[in-house]
């Protein structure tokens, strides 16, 4: 039996689980991983060379018990050819390692994932494998999201069990660990309907145009998150703005789908340049910007185009947003979610920098402004999101939706973080500019 160990909460409990595991299969293959990050990645690589039907997965601080043993058998024995696994309704113990005077508690917020694998049905299919924390960042979810993915095509088995004890404790409290598996669990479970599309259709009603430049690491999740829409009416230009890091070859493995295009710039010339590249390629009818780092909500494009087929003359929706801290290590913290002007004002935007997202522009408007202006100070490298929502503003109506449609990460690396005291240079330009 092969057993990993995911660190969870407490990796400094890993070896204590470890040893219960030991103490009971003698035999097994434990593998304790040390990082979060590395979950999805280590269990691959380990899988692909594994010859055994099944294998067990625990977070560091369950228990395994003596009669564990005896419980595991009896499942495999009546699971199921339809059967991917084996998913526990465990006695959880406390935060106290002691094993007794355990009692049933209270689930934690988000479900673990299964406790039992079958290693042929994790390793083929569609997507082989875990998904590595280039298509999910949040590795915490990473038994959770192919769990999701098999069961689509497989069963699961419940069984109920005192011989496995997970360890609860809850989280602390600057995790928000409710709020945030809340806001993730919708896009890992609209993965399942996830259809990709080789033949032409006809023209889409909106274009996603995502342009980057040396982002190639966030592109998979940002990507994910479009072919995740509830609708399929969109298509998604990615314009690469001459990055030198990896985004060739990453956007090289894209899936086949033919409402995804790509284009590289010869050379960089900044995010405005690259918005109205992707706007003289756009067939839709509405353009919605989605920076390389950040992702939409499943239901973003559907919730906005139904906006737009009641308010036809409107030149801009605009939405509310979550927003996501990004940590040295990669980790994203839930920050909260943040609401978007009410009633909206060229000169408040100007004069506090409120970050709008998500932003669908009528195409025929965007057009008739001349698209991004590459003549303001920095070429349009910076703020070019409040350029574009000041202008159209000031002659066409800009709607509110209130609810939250958009992901947004803020890193200490990004372009605007880099260039936060260049701010008040380009306000006075642009404000002489609109008057």
């Amino acid at each position: 039996m092969l057993v990993f160990i995911l660190p969870g909460l407490y990796p400094h409990l890993s070896e204590y689980t470890a040893s219960t595991v030991q103490r009971v299969f003698s035999f097994a293959k434990t593998i304790v991983i040390p990082s979060e990050e590395e979950a999805a990645a280590i269990m691959n690589e380990t899988l692909s060379l594994e010859i055994d039907p099944w294998f067990m997965t625990l977070y560091a601080g369950d228990s395994v018990q003596p009669h564990a043993y005896k419980e595991i058998e009896r499942w495999l024995s009546t699971c199921s050819d339809r059967s991917a696994g084996c998913i526990m309704n465990p006695v959880s113990i406390t935060g106290e390692l002691a094993l007794s005077n355990h009692s049933h508690l209270p689930s934690s917020p988000f479900p673990r994932g299964p406790l039992l694998w079958r290693t042929e049905m994790v390793m083929n299919g569609q997507i082989p494998g875990f998904t590595t924390k280039e298509q999910l960042p949040f590795q915490k979810y990473v038994l959770i999201d192919k769990q999701i993915q098999l069961s689509t095509r497989y069963e699961w088995t419940e069984v109920d069990s005192d011989g496995i004890l997970y360890h609860q404790r809850a989280a602390p409290a600057w995790m928000r660990e409710a709020e945030e598996w809340n806001a993730v669990s919708p896009l890992l479970h609209a993965s399942t309907r996830v259809q990709y599309i080789d033949e032409r259709q006809n023209s889409p009603i909106v274009t996603v145009a995502l342009c980057t430049y040396n982002d190639g690491e966030y592109l998979p999740w940002a990507i994910r998150s479009v072919l995740s829409q509830t609708i399929t009416a969109w298509e998604l230009i990615i314009v690469d703005d001459c990055s030198s890091d990896d985004t060739s070859s990453i956007l090289a493995r894209l899936p086949v789908d033919s409402r995804i295009n790509t284009v590289r710039q010869n050379q960089n010339f900044g995010k405005a340049h690259a918005l109205n590249k992707a706007l003289k390629m756009a067939r839709g009818s509405w353009f919605l910007e989605l920076d390389a780092d950040d992702w939409l909500s499943p239901d973003c494009l559907e919730v906005l185009l139904h906006k737009a087929c009641k308010e036809r003359k409107v030149g801009v929706f605009y939405a509310n947003h979550v927003e996501w801290l990004e940590r040295m290590n990669k980790q994203l913290l839930y920050q909260g979610i943040r609401t978007g002007p009410s009633h909206f004002s060229s000169r408040r935007l100007l004069a506090e920098a409120v970050a709008v997202a998500p932003r669908m522009f009528n195409v025929s408007i965007l057009k008739q402004v001349g698209g991004w202006n590459t003549m303001v100070p920095f070429e349009g490298r910076l703020y070019e999101d409040i350029e574009m929502l000041s202008k159209v503003s000031c002659f066409h109506p800009v709607h509110h939706v209130p609810q939250p449609l958009y992901h947004r990460r803020l890193r200490s690396s990004s372009m605007t973080h880099r260039h936060l005291n260049d701010y008040e240079k380009w306000k006075n330009a642009m404000s002489d500019i609109l008057n």
